[in-house]
């Protein structure tokens, strides 16, 4: 072998060693960054311009996992999804309250019915009169005020569901460019790892938001799909996700849909963040809402008698005039919790419950009282399918008996699929993460090359240096 084919092997060895230790140190430098995904150079035998046998490091790449990666992003649909269910459901267990702990509105009703049953003692009490209207009033400004608050939690999905489309569709942008920056460096044979790291991340943003499936076309761009099948980005090619957010919100507010390029997607979006928020705002929520309406409906109903001296209210197409509480819509109102008063003539004057419409009635209370802790029927509503007969106190219980339920099976869903998405990821970045010892390892492995390949030609200088030695 020639001096200037061993000088060209040489060379070739001591330039793969660089490129090797190159990438060794931005490992070590990465170790700790998020996403960053350890890189390679492989190294092949090439033959050298003189015939010699060299070394070549190809295109730098990532160490990548598709099926542990795949894994990790729809894990992080579930566990996003579950922890936004978890967080609103949380906040709907506060706002209603627990049985028994003087903040709910069972509790309230308790205490108005037991106000009533005192002044069915001695109806002619003021005092007694007064206290069980206060009663009502108490429990009536309670469901007005879970009724605003569930209505509240709506307007919060609504807003959360607008922000989340930004994020996806920011997100999705994202992709396409990398997309094209990626395709246009695989064809002039440039590494891409760090671009694709960049674009994972994009991608789980996504993955987050919805539910995605993603395959990798030949020049390492990908194509995102939604879980039924719609296209979101094909290579520099993107799709847009647009929502209207409503504002104010009531049991009535008729909220935007999903769409994807002009395209109604919401009833397909069942999963991540926005496919939960989605769930709570058409679903969770109002069932809620229309249970209480069957409370309140029902409460209206039992607090009637036809000689209490009350008269219309003229606040809602119901005539309230004989009722204890008033502005209830029993034909078409949605929402009647939200609107649901004691009578203003019978706020005015207690002594009603006493002054029936032909004179004293000291029956009044009492009928209340009796009505209050009896049996009536509830229509089908919400969360139960079938109609039901019982007492508005044990009705209440249930409301506040589910909601505590679903609360509880959110927090575990939630703790059991974050638990299960960090294994995952702690799972992929034992595979693709940066091993510091690892990298230590073949530091000194290529530095040892590198001095070798450096004292190769040191050794062919010495040579060529005595070879001119000669001839002069």
């Amino acid at each position: 072998m020639g001096l200037g084919i061993g000088l060209l092997d040489a060379l070739s060895g001591l330039q793969a060693t660089q490129t090797q230790l190159q990438v060794i140190s931005a490992n070590v430098a990465n170790a700790q960054t998020p996403g960053y995904s350890e890189q390679e150079a492989i190294e092949t035998s090439v033959e050298t311009p003189a015939g010699g046998a060299g070394v070549d490091t190809n295109v730098i790449q990532r160490v990548a996992d598709q099926l542990l990666s795949s894994n990790v992003t729809q894990q992080n649909t579930a566990a996003s999804s579950a922890s936004t269910t978890n967080n609103y459901l949380q906040q709907l267990q506060n706002l209603l309250g627990q049985v028994g702990s003087n903040n709910s509105f069972t509790d309230s009703l308790n205490n108005f019915i037991s106000a009533m049953q005192t002044d069915a003692t001695t109806p002619e009490d003021p005092v007694a009169q007064s206290a069980a209207v206060d009663a009502g009033q108490q429990l009536a400004q309670q469901l007005n005020a879970f009724s605003a608050g569930i209505q509240s939690l709506r307007a919060n999905t609504d807003s959360d569901i607008a922000n989340s489309v930004t994020t996806v569709n920011s997100a999705l942008q994202t992709i396409a460019s990398l997309n094209s920056s990626i395709g246009a460096l695989h064809a002039e044979g440039q590494s891409t790892a760090t671009l694709e790291d960049q674009r994972d991340a994009a991608v789980n943003q996504v993955a987050q938001m919805i539910g995605i499936s993603s395959f990798t076309r030949s020049n390492d761009t990908i194509v995102l799909t939604t879980n039924t099948g719609q296209t979101l980005v094909d290579g520099s090619t993107v799709s847009q996700f647009a929502y209207t957010q409503s504002g104010t919100v009531g049991a009535g507010t008729p909220l935007s849909p999903v769409t994807l390029d002009g395209v109604n997607v919401t009833s397909s979006l069942k999963t991540g963040t926005i496919g939960a928020l989605l769930q709570l705002r058409d679903t969770t929520l109002p069932s809620i809402t229309a249970e209480l309406n069957q409370f309140t409906n029902n409460l209206y109903a039992a607090t009637t008698n036809a000689n209490m001296n009350t008269t219309n209210s003229g606040t809602n197409a119901t005539n309230d005039a004989n009722h204890f509480f008033a502005n209830v819509n029993i034909g078409s109102g949605l929402d009647n919790t939200s609107t649901i008063e004691v009578n203003p003539s019978l706020a005015q004057n207690p002594t009603l419950l006493y002054n029936g419409i032909s004179g004293n009635d000291p029956t009044i209370a009492s009928t209340i009282a009796n009505n209050l802790s009896s049996n009536v029927n509830f229509a089908a509503a919400g969360n139960f399918a079938a109609p039901v007969t019982t007492t508005l106190s044990a009705y209440g219980g249930q409301i506040i008996g589910q909601t505590a339920t679903a609360a509880a099976a959110a927090t575990q869903n939630n703790t059991y699929q974050s638990q299960l998405q960090t294994q995952m990821q702690n799972q992929l970045q034992s595979v693709t993460g940066v091993n510091l010892d690892k990298e230590l390892a073949n530091l000194t492995v290529y530095q040892n090359a590198y001095g070798a390949s450096a004292h190769v030609i040191a050794t062919i200088q010495t040579m060529f240096d005595a070879l001119m030695n000669i001839q002069s």
